[in-house]
């Protein structure tokens, strides 16, 4: 039996290479399209086809979507500028759907915040960009090609990033259970959707089956993922210590006002019926970070 294939753009991210790595794992023959095939060489599997392209150029999307069938999308927009021409999660998206339908792709999936799906859950608010993504999203719905959103909860994989000296930090006051996913089971789901017809024209909630508190999580993953490390609540002011530039301390700072707020609750019962459970649970997945890093 062939393998499934699956076309990647925006496979270079920090969420959205393991999730590459674990679909190969999986047995999916993977294409990706990169502005920097070079860079995509070296954090990708060496089995990967990589091809030129830029979301910027819908020429260049044209000729790299030549053969594909199936394609998924990790494009993700980290900014508080909400005037800018140029957004990958808009005019990029559309420039793909537009060299999407100029190649006879059957489907288009991509990641999207959960926001997208259910705004209640958000008590504080929601990023400005998701309306930036909205744009997108409604691109890809109004092509005529059939679509699978895939509304991510708070990614497990994420807390690594706010490690220093050994400590997790994790900023203000968090009280909410969030039900964490992680990148190997949005690698799962994806592989299931693709060539499945009940996945067409589907919005899927991706959470994790338990619902835990941000320093349960933390505590949690890292006694898997690297004992040492050590978790700490502190004040979202403290992000202002941080020394970041200016925009990227006011982004980082609004996702943590955002998160106090994100009073989450389960909604994934189509998930896992139509595109199966998650294989690994919040410690497994950190164990096995732990050996893949």
């Amino acid at each position: 039996m062939n393998n499934k294939r699956l076309t990647i753009i925006g496979a270079t991210g920090f969420l959205s290479v393991p999730i590459t790595w674990q679909l190969v794992k999986n047995g999916v023959e993977v294409r990706v399209i990169a502005r920097n095939p070079q860079k995509a060489k070296q954090v990708l599997p060496s089995s990967v086809d990589i091809l030129a392209g830029d979301v910027a150029d819908e020429d260049s999307l044209k000729s790299a979507l030549a053969g594909t069938d199936t394609l998924y999308i990790h494009l993700n927009t980290e900014t508080t500028e909400m005037d800018l021409p140029f957004y990958t999660e808009r005019e990029g998206v559309q420039n793909i759907v537009n060299a999407a339908k100029s190649n006879g792709v059957k489907h288009i999936m991509q990641i999207v915040g959960i926001e997208s799906l259910r705004d209640d859950f958000f008590l504080n608010g929601t990023l400005e960009t998701e309306g930036i993504r909205k744009v997108g999203m409604e691109s890809i719905k109004s092509s005529g090609i059939p679509y699978t959103f895939f509304h991510c909860s708070f990614f497990a994989d994420s807390i690594v990033r706010f490690v220093q000296d050994d400590i997790a930090f994790l900023f203000g006051e968090l009280p909410y259970q969030v039900y964490f996913t992680n990148s190997y089971q949005l690698a799962g789901h994806i592989r299931l959707a693709i060539e499945n017809q009940v996945a067409y024209n589907n919005q899927y909630a991706i959470q994790g089956r338990e619902g835990l508190t941000f320093e349960q999580a933390a505590q949690r993953f890292f006694a898997g993922y690297d004992p040492k490390v050590s978790v700490q609540k502190v004040p979202i002011n403290t992000i202002n210590d941080l020394g970041l530039p200016a925009g990227e301390a006011a982004f980082l700072k609004h996702i943590w006002e955002i998160c106090e707020g994100f009073k989450e609750r389960f909604i994934s019962e189509n998930t896992y019926r139509d595109l199966g459970e998650p294989i690994v649970d919040l410690n497994e997945f950190a164990s096995s970070r732990r050996q893949n890093s």
